[in-house]
């Protein structure tokens, strides 16, 4: 009764007083509380007559219901949605722009946003992440400059329009409609621009055709599959015919490719130095890394719902253990620098070859693999899918490798056109293809003139720390490289990337670490040395500490309010990975020589044989897989880390299993045919060093150096 009373006194107010309620109902319903204005529908006035007339029967279509007009507009993002939590990717239907069945072809164009926001008259703390609920959403959306915080005052929209409006002019007609835009936030001197590009914009129409480069590639696979298929047969047919050529090399080299023969060298261990079996599963551990490293990346690159989430992880330490996981490829700088140098030392011991010969063979073992690879990205990577942001991540990657795949064959791809490389991943190699001649230059003075040689190793690596140190000091650049959005979704251009994180100069500190453990292995490798238990367990944990300490202060950095000290931030560029480094050692020479049975018997499982032989054709691929997954990505996906792990997982078995298909059609044979040629004698045959197997044995030819 007394609830009636109440509204009965209420609505007598309203009459008494004159309140218009339909009229606030009104205003209520037509103020326009968007963040961003909806895409226009209304005709294009392009200086394309055709695009003007295919414009108006789209809008005539709506009229009339048409179901195709309906799915145009359907296909096209309407309001934007979750901006606050870091949701700027709003990309409407692309497949079904593209095939709706309009009187005209369609395309679909993903348009950039922007709200010129301007900063509020009484700032808050903008680094902050925490905001009070009844504060103006400006404070919220607003540039903020902090390069740990995604932009909101940016939109990515995708819009289905006739295929005949040329960009230029989309972008000119939404620009003119943006400048009519009235709603609650333009009274806050909110203005609104555009931005549409040709590689934004996707038709059936504009789909690159199949040229003589792609045809060709086709015929590459297809003889390659043939000599797999022939010679399989031939050495089938042939084991137990020995008068058909003998054992001469023409045989050899008619059975290179069989998988008769190459298969089974995939399991296959030679036990040099058992202290070195624990390097396989270094190896497939540290590629893992890697690869879930660079799925974090890729994917926090993409369209996402609940990039707040990230933002809080960027200045967790849980977080420092994926943002400031790069220190896994220094790992593998350490593996390759212990390798080369333990084998050549070997090899110096057995026969002095020309230092130009082992350079030679290193290039040709490495090459086959890559230029395929390469040869892949620059014709058929483009043809394997599609989606709203494919011509925008895939197609300048093909174009970069068409253009610069010379750089990357000659391995100065990190010094040359670095900004258009082709695979942005490759510049490992070309590092440590740099990293091997210097450990070869090393490795003679040390066999000719051990003092002097040993004299050398320390300058080179004081100066391995000095070089960079001097380059973070003088151009004032941050200790690490943040995996922010600005790295991240454009890596080629970033100058921390380029400056300091793929120059041979400026990484070669756990390559150098790497060189000095390996030449303590080769003088250890006759010694039967026994660490007790308890010297074990104290290095192997100091050991670890160190290299979590290596990862996790990373977050001191990540820290917005951290105030940046040249001095702090050079030393911590070169001290981290030179912890780093040592710390690795210390957990590879304790499990080669110490009591921690349970790790030498892990590392040294037999299946991380054949997987890390594996390692070299994984990274080269993966990377791909990964750029395919976001650029074809169709909508924003909720990010947590169960499921970034999970998507990392599916990568690194893809990854393996197409490495074993390349070992088998590529790399292994191809190792064949140059053992064969440029060692046809069977003393010569002992004396090719192997850089890419993951076998250690030096006896004979091989002894992995590389991944």
């Amino acid at each position: 009764m007394l609830r009636f009373f109440s509204h009965l006194f209420a609505a007598f107010s309203l009459v008494l007083f004159g309140i218009d309620l339909s009229s606030a109902q009104y205003d209520m319903k037509n103020n326009d509380f968007n963040i961003f204005p909806e895409l226009p529908v209304d005709l294009v006035r392009g200086r394309d007559v055709l695009c003007r007339e295919q414009s108006r029967m789209y809008a005539d279509g709506l009229k009339n219901l048409s179901l195709w007009a309906y799915e145009m507009r359907d296909a096209t993002a309407k309001s934007v949605q979750g901006i606050l939590r870091g949701s700027i990717a709003q990309f409407g239907h692309f497949e079904e722009c593209l095939t709706a069945k309009a009187p005209f072809p369609t395309q679909y164009c993903v348009v950039t946003l922007q709200a010129d926001v301007p900063t509020p008259q009484n700032p808050r703390d903008s680094k902050s992440l925490w905001y009070n609920q009844n504060e103006s959403v400006i404070n919220k959306i607003y540039d903020k400059k902090d390069p740990s915080q995604q932009a909101e005052n940016v939109v990515l929209l995708g819009w289905c329009i006739p295929a005949s409006c040329k960009p230029e002019d989309l972008e000119t007609h939404l620009n003119n409609y943006l400048l009519t835009v009235n709603n609650l936030l333009t009274k806050e001197n909110v203005s609104y621009k555009s931005l549409i590009t040709d590689q934004s914009c996707q038709s059936h129409l504009n789909e690159r055709n199949w040229d003589h480069l792609d045809l060709s590639f086709l015929l590459v696979c297809g003889m390659i599959i043939l000599l797999v298929i022939a010679s399989t047969v031939c050495d089938t047919l042939w084991q137990h015919e020995e008068k058909i050529f003998g054992a001469s090399p023409l045989r050899q080299l008619m059975i290179s490719f069989s998988l008769r023969q190459n298969y089974p060298k995939l399991s296959k261990n030679v036990d040099s130095n058992p202290a070195l079996k624990v390097l396989y599963g270094m190896r497939v551990f540290c590629i893992c890394m890697i690869i879930t490293d660079h799925r974090f990346g890729t994917f926090l690159s993409s369209a996402i719902l609940n990039f707040n989430t990230v933002e809080e992880q960027y200045r967790s330490f849980f977080g420092t253990l994926f943002f400031h996981g790069d220190l896994f490829v220094d790992s593998f700088f350490i593996l390759s620098g212990l390798l080369v140098t333990y084998c050549l030392l070997i090899q110096w011991e057995k026969k002095f070859l020309n230092p130009f010969y082992i350079v030679f063979l290193r290039y040709m073992r490495l090459t086959p693999l890559y230029a395929f690879v390469i040869f892949f990205c620059a014709t058929l990577f483009e043809f394997i899918g599609f989606g709203p942001m494919w011509k925008t991540i895939v197609s300048p990657e093909v174009q970069d490798c068409r253009k610069n795949w010379w750089a990357n064959l000659l391995y100065i791809s990190n010094y040359v056109n670095s900004e258009h490389m082709c695979m942005v991943h490759s510049w490992y190699l070309s590092c440590d293809f740099h990293y091997f001649i210097l450990a070869l230059c090393l490795t003679i003075l040390i066999y000719k003139m051990r003092k002097t040689g040993l004299i050398c190793l320390a300058l080179v690596f004081l100066m391995s720390i000095l070089i960079p140190f001097t380059i973070v000091f003088v151009y004032q650049r941050p200790a690490v490289l943040f995996f922010y959005l600005d790295f991240i979704r454009s890596p080629k251009t970033h100058p921390d990337f380029l400056l300091t994180y793929i120059k041979s100069h400026a990484r070669s500190t756990p390559y150098i670490v790497g060189i000095i453990a390996g030449y303590m292995f080769y003088n250890l490798r006759q010694t039967k040395i026994n660490v007790n238990w308890v010297t074990s367990y104290l290095i192997f944990i100091t050991s670890v500490t160190l290299m979590v300490i290596s990862i996790v202060t990373g977050a001191i950095f990540y820290d917005p309010y951290y105030e940046y000290k040249t001095l702090e931030a050079a030393s911590y560029s070169v001290l981290h990975r030179t912890v780093w480094s040592i710390g690795s050692i210390g957990v590879l020479f304790v499990a080669s020589y110490g009591q921690l049975k349970w790790v030498y018997s892990f590392l040294c499982w037999k299946p991380w044989i054949p997987l890390s032989k594996l390692v070299y054709g994984a990274y080269l691929v993966h990377f791909q897989l990964q750029m395919r997954a976001v650029a074809k990505k169709g909508a924003a996906d909720v990010t947590s880390y169960f499921d970034i792990i999970s998507l990392a997982v599916s990568d690194i078995i893809l990854s393996f299993l197409l490495a074993f298909l390349l070992y088998l059609a590529i790399e292994a044979p191809f190792r064949n045919i140059f053992a064969i040629l440029l060692s046809p004698s069977r003393d010569n045959k002992k004396t090719i060093i192997n850089n890419n197997n993951n076998e250690e044995n030096v006896s004979e030819k091989t002894c992995d150096s590389h991944l």
